[in-house]
C-alpha cells in the first residue's frame, strides 16, 4: 500500500523544488552541542533543537529536531527567512540553491532550513507505528516551528553563531505542502511570523482528487494524443472488468507489473503513471510529446501504446535531467553524500506521508466518478476504498476516523480567511492547482492587496521557489519580483 497517496505527494509533489534531496551532513561536534558549528568548507551548518514529543502535555518526552543555517548575508537588523521542506528530509539546497538566497541578499538576510517532525533525521519516537504517529499532528507540526520563533527571540545564542536581535523580522516561506504550513504560521502566530510566501500551497483538500489526472488530461490533449491515451486506459479497464485470467495474465506482462487481483495490477499500473508519466506535466517546455505521445501512432493500438509509454516512463524516459532542482553542483554532491550517511525516516520514507494522507489530507487519486462524463485518464478499478483499505491496517485506531475533508476545509482554509500579509503564488499548469487557493476555476480566498494571488500563466509547480536563472519564464520573473517587493514592504 504505499504506492497511494502519499506515493505521489511525497515524490512527485515537490519535483521541481526537492526531489531526491537529502539532509546535509552533521558532524559529531554539532550533535554532541546542539548550538550549530562552524564548517568552513560549506555556506550552511547543521545543528538540533529539543522540542517537546507533544506540546500539548499527552506525552512529556523530548527529542531533537533538524535545522540548518546560512548566515552568509546576515546583518543585524535583517530578517530570518524560515522554510520547511515538509514531506522531505532537510537540505543545504533550502538554505543555498533556492530565490530565497536571492532575497536574503538583498534584505540581509538570515536563511534558516528547518526539518518536519517524523521525516529525515528529526524523528520523535523511536519508530512509525500508529502509536507514535498520533503525534504526528498539524498542531503539534507548528508548535515545532513556534516554539524555535520563540527561542530565537528570547535565546538566539543558543541557536546561531550570530547575534541576532529579539525584535527580529520572521518571514515563513515554502513551496507545495511547505507552502501550506508557511500560510498556517502567519494565520496561526501572527505575532510570531511577519509574512508568509506560500508557493503552490495545497491548503485544500478532496477525498476523491481526480483533478489531478485532469492537467495531466489537458496537457496530452494540447500535445495531440489526450483522446488515444484515454482510449488505452477504456481498453485496460474492459479486461481487467472481464474477470478472464488469460486477460489479467497479458496484462501483466503487457506492462511488467505484478499483483493478485485485477485492482492490485490496475494498481500497478497507476503507481507507475503517478510516479513518472505525469512528471512531465510539472516541466518547462512540457515533454509529453516525447515522453508520451511519441508512443501514439495512429497505426499503434491505443493499450499497446498506453503501455510503451508507461514503460518507457518506468525507465526514466520521461525524467530528463533538466527537471534536477538542484543549480549549484556543490550542494547536490554534498547532499548526495550526506544520504548515503543517514537513517532518513527510519528507512521508511513514504510512511509518515501515508498516514498524513490517511489522517489528514486524503487527495486520493482516482478516476472521476462514472456518471460524471468526464474523460478518465487512470483505471477506475483503483478506488478511494483500495487506497484507504490499508489505513488501518497500518496504523491501527491512531488513524480512525479517516480524513473529514469538510472538517479540514473548514478549519484549515477558513483560518486563512482575511489574514494578511500572506503571498500566494501557483502555475496555471500546475497539476495540484486546484488544492490552492486559485484553482482552474477561480480562487477560494479574496485576492486582495493585504494578501495577493499570482497565477504564473505557463508555468507549474513551486517554480517561483527555484533559483533564479536566465531561463525563468516571464510570469515567474514577475512572480517572484512581486513577492520580493511585498516581502521588503511588510518587514519595512
Amino acid at each position: 500500500m504505499s504506492n497511494i497517496c502519499n506515493f505521489w505527494r511525497g515524490l512527485a509533489l515537490f519535483v521541481i523544488l526537492v526531489c531526491s534531496i537529502v539532509a546535509s551532513p552533521v558532524n559529531d561536534a554539532t550533535k554532541r552541542n546542539g548550538k550549530p558549528s562552524p564548517s568552513p568548507a560549506n555556506t550552511t551548518v547543521a545543528a538540533w533543537i529539543t522540542q517537546p514529543i507533544d506540546h500539548f502535555g499527552a506525552n512529556n518526552g523530548t527529542w531533537r529536531q533538524q535545522y540548518m543555517v546560512n548566515d552568509k548575508y546576515y546583518k543585524p537588523g535583517g530578517p530570518i527567512y524560515i522554510l520547511t521542506p515538509g514531506e522531505s528530509e532537510v537540505s543545504a539546497m533550502y538554505t543555498e540553491d533556492t530565490h530565497f538566497v536571492s532575497l536574503a541578499s538583498e534584505t540581509n538576510g538570515l536563511m534558516v532550513a528547518i526539518e518536519h517532525r517524523f521525516f529525515g533525521n528529526s524523528n520523535p519516537m523511536p519508530d512509525l507505528s500508529g502509536a507514535s504517529l498520533k503525534y504526528l499532528t498539524l498542531e503539534n507540526t507548528l508548535e515545532d516551528f513556534a516554539r524555535f520563533i520563540r527561542t530565537v527571540k528570547t535565546n538566539s545564542s543558543s541557536l546561531f553563531q550570530k547575534a541576532v536581535p529579539a525584535n527580529s523580522k520572521i518571514v515563513f516561506v515554502g513551496g507545495s505542502y511547505g507552502g501550506a504550513l508557511a500560510a498556517w504560521m502567519r494565520a496561526m502566530y501572527p505575532d510570531l511570523v511577519t509574512a508568509a510566501w506560500a508557493s503552490s500551497a495545497p491548503v485544500f483538500t478532496y477525498i476523491d482528487f481526480y483533478h489531478l489526472d485532469q492537467a495531466l488530461g489537458r496537457h496530452l490533449t494540447a500535445r495531440g494524443c489526450g483522446e488515444l491515451f484515454a482510449r488505452g486506459v477504456k481498453e485496460l479497464d474492459a479486461i481487467l472488468l472481464s474477470n478472464n485470467s488469460s486477460g489479467l495474465d497479458s496484462v501483466r506482462k503487457m506492462f511488467s507489473v505484478t499483483g493478485s487481483t485485477a485492482q492490485d495490477v490496475a494498481a500497478g499500473i497507476t503507481s507507475a503513471i503517478t510516479g513518472t508519466v505525469n512528471l512531465p506535466v510539472m516541466l518547462n517546455g512540457d515533454a509529453l510529446d516525447q515522453s508520451v505521445c511519441s508512443f501514439f501512432e495512429n497505426s499503434v493500438p491505443p493499450l499497446t501504446a498506453y503501455s510503451k509509454a508507461v514503460s518507457a516512463a518506468v525507465k526514466g524516459y520521461a525524467m530528463p535531467q533538466a527537471i534536477r532542482p538542484y543549480r549549484n553542483m556543490a550542494v547536490y554532491r554534498r547532499d548526495i553524500a550526506a544520504k548515503s550517511q543517514g537513517d532518513l525516516s527510519l528507512n521508511q520514507p513514504f510512511r509518515s506521508w501515508y498516514y498524513i494522507c490517511c489522517k489528514w489530507f486524503s487527495d486520493w487519486q482516482v478516476a472521476p466518478p462514472k456518471d460524471s462524463n468526464i474523460t478518465a485518464y487512470r483505471s477506475q478499478l483503483v478506488d478511494r476504498e483500495y487506497w484507504q483499505g490499508g489505513c488501518q491496517s497500518s496504523f491501527g485506531s491512531s488513524v480512525h476516523p479517516l480524513t473529514d475533508a469538510t472538517e479540514h476545509n473548514r478549519r484549515w482554509l477558513g483560518m486563512l480567511k482575511d489574514v494578511a500579509n500572506i503571498y500566494y503564488t501557483v502555475g496555471e499548469l500546475d497539476p495540484w492547482r486546484d488544492t490552492t487557493v486559485a484553482t482552474v476555476d477561480g480562487t477560494l480566498l479574496r485576492n486582495t492587496a493585504s494578501s495577493p494571488i499570482f497565477v504564473m500563466n505557463g508555468a507549474t509547480h513551486t517554480q517561483d521557489m527555484q533559483p533564479d536563472t536566465a531561463y525563468d519564464l516571464n510570469s515567474v520573473r514577475m512572480a517572484k519580483q512581486m513577492g520580493d517587493s511585498l516581502i521588503k514592504k511588510w518587514i519595512a
